[in-house]
């Protein structure tokens, strides 16, 4: 479909542009019909530590696609990397220090040694972490911190030193980076790239030993497994479930610092196991330190809370959430909680989330703790651990059945004789939201046009929306002819991503292929509402009252209350509890109790 055919280029500050085409002398695919396939990827850096998301398909007609892709490889190099042994919360946003790896002088060097250990041409790796190899073997340069060797003693290559050294953390990975090695035949300087992964359990007291994986052009990869390399917080990637064709995404249900309203979810205690112990939990990340959960330990992603306001962790988010063996379940483990004495491993807490369409408020329950107190077992029924799936809504209004959600993109339509205006290559677009463009010499009917001297119809208008994993979209088919051979009819798509900053928005033009016309519009119509857990504890008594199931999801009516004590100025009341109204026109999208007037001939 398709290769490099010029440089990255940078589009803004966060986000870059990759295109492959065709070469002239290749013959396009057969699918693509009479059109070269082009593929433009936007790699977009995520605002935050915990946004990088799989690559998003956000349009494609005619062998033209468009890719967004959120990824921390689009960030500027200095929030990604140092050139030291460490990353800092206050510059990278994590912190990371692998300096207790550094060997001293007096240290026997990490080494590695090929399979075929007892052949003399077979090959020696000795490293070391940001610091000189504490091994003469391949010279006495102050900066050697990667060498190879043949066993035989008679080859000695400087395979990169620290004195340029690069640590990189994107999207999960953590990579040191070493050049300036001896040069290769090739001319190229050796190299070597070390990908550090997160293991509490390594050998070595936690240091863990690099392993050799292989070489290509001249760079040298190990892989290595350590204590040292686990990072304090991981990103919502973490957080979603693929199973075959099934996709799950629970990072919904995670409670994030950075929102000054967001609250750790209390757990219902189920037993009374411990009637003086609260219980609050995170997803995929560490509880947050404030309400009741304050003192909790710093890396507990599930604590326990006396009366005395003593703390214990039971356990910590350090590996990601999968399917059940049995059923359609998810389950989330949390591990290294505080020591266990009849075990040899720290207290765990094992979470089963069950799909429960349209409940996002209910809490999590405790379902039983192990007679030595080294097992805690958790379930929550709740809509995040439902498979993300497509839907299409008519009248600009759209649901996710599974999370109970609705949107509505009707107040984007404009009103008769005013639109959407962009400028672009010398063309005017004119666009209007599930409503017709009534500007300039547009055709009748149409929901997007292009005026230059003439005006064409980008499509029909239509009001049907289409939803998946966050992502709107609104199509017009059947604009004007193409001058071309099979007299195409042009059309518009218009894809509408969330941005709670954003207000209504405005729409941007991305390409044009020969066919389709593609726009992007970062609205806070597109954004779901986070959901708030309907649990509240006595502190006193420590009774847990749970009203979730008084919640209305979009499949059910909004509560409703009449006020009829004067004739003459009656009202309606509708609401809802622990979220927001189902939509009533008229009434804000963000109310959860609104009153109208009652008037009965109307």
């Amino acid at each position: 479909m398709g290769a490099p055919t010029r440089p990255l280029e940078g589009l803004s500050s966060d986000s870059l542009r990759l295109q492959y085409e065709l070469s002239a002398d290749s013959t396009p695919p057969e699918r693509c019909g009479e059109h070269r396939p082009t593929i433009n990827i936007t790699f977009i850096c995520p605002s935050s530590r915990h946004s990088g998301s799989t690559p998003k398909m956000v349009a494609e007609s005619n062998c033209r696609y468009e890719v967004e892709w959120v990824t921390e490889y689009a960030c500027h190099r200095d929030y990604l990397e140092s050139h030291s042994c460490k990353l800092t919360s206050e510059q990278h946003d994590i912190s990371i220090d692998l300096t207790p790896l550094t060997l001293s002088s007096t240290d026997h060097p990490y080494f590695f040694q090929s399979p075929s250990g007892d052949d003399p041409e077979s090959y020696i790796y000795y490293l070391n972490v940001c610091g000189k190899i504490p091994t003469g073997e391949c010279g006495n340069d102050l900066f050697i911190s990667s060498c190879q060797m043949k066993k035989s003693g008679n080859l000695q290559k400087v395979t990169g030193r620290f004195v340029n050294q690069t640590l990189r953390y994107s999207d999960g990975d953590l990579s040191l980076i070493y050049p300036g090695g001896d040069k290769c035949s090739s001319g190229f300087q050796r190299m070597t790239i070390i990908n550090f992964q997160c293991n509490k359990t390594a050998s070595n007291k936690g240091r863990g030993n690099p392993v050799f994986a292989g070489e290509t052009d001249c760079t040298y990869y190990f892989n290595w497994d350590t204590a040292f390399a686990c990072v304090k917080e991981k990103e919502d990637l973490l957080c979603r479930v693929r199973d075959g064709s099934k996709h799950y995404d629970l990072s919904r249900l995670t409670k994030y610092p950075e929102s000054s309203n967001s609250e750790n979810w209390e757990v219902v205690d189920d037993q009374a196991t411990e009637s003086d112990m609260r219980y609050y939990l995170n997803i995929c990340h560490k509880v947050l330190k404030r309400g009741g959960a304050a003192n909790c330990p710093e890396d507990a992603s599930f604590c326990a809370v006396d009366k005395n306001n003593r703390t214990i962790s039971l356990g910590s988010f350090l590996s990601p959430p999968q399917t059940t063996k049995h059923g359609n379940d998810i389950r989330l483990i949390y591990t290294d909680g505080k020591t266990c004495e009849s075990r040899t491993f720290g207290t765990q807490t094992i979470l089963t989330l069950k799909c429960k369409p349209g409940h996002l408020e209910s809490p999590p329950i405790l379902r039983s703790v192990s007679s030595d107190k080294c097992v805690y077992e958790l379930e929550w029924y709740t809509a995040a651990a439902c498979v993300l799936s497509k839907t299409q809504g008519d009248n600009c209004k759209v649901e996710d059945p599974q999370a109970g959600f609705s949107f509505d993109l009707s107040p984007l339509t404009k009103p008769e004789g005013s639109v959407y205006n962009i400028t672009r290559g010398g063309y005017d677009y004119y666009i209007n939201v599930c409503g017709s463009v009534k500007a300039a010499s547009c055709p009748e009917k149409a929901g997007a046009c292009q005026v230059e001297k003439s005006s064409w119809s980008l499509g029909k208008v239509n009001s049907r929306l289409s939803y998946y994993d966050g992502l709107i979209q609104l199509t017009y088919r059947n604009g004007s002819q193409y001058n071309n051979a099979n007299h195409t009819l042009r059309s518009t798509l218009i894809s509408f991503l969330c941005d709670p900053e954003a207000g209504p928005g405005s729409p941007e033009f991305q390409v044009e292929d020969n066919y389709t016309y593609n726009f992007r519009w970062y609205t806070s119509y597109a954004c779901p509402q986070r959901p708030h857990e309907c649990l509240v504890t006595d502190p006193t008594t420590l009774d847990q009252y749970d009203l979730s199931s008084l919640s209305r999801s979009t499949s059910a009516e909004n509560w409703l209350a009449m006020d009829l004590t004067d004739n003459l100025n009656l009202k309606k009341y509708y609401i809802n509890i622990c979220r927001p109204i189902i939509p009533v026109p008229g009434c804000d999208r963000d109310a959860s109790v609104c009153e109208m007037k009652y008037i009965i001939d109307k």
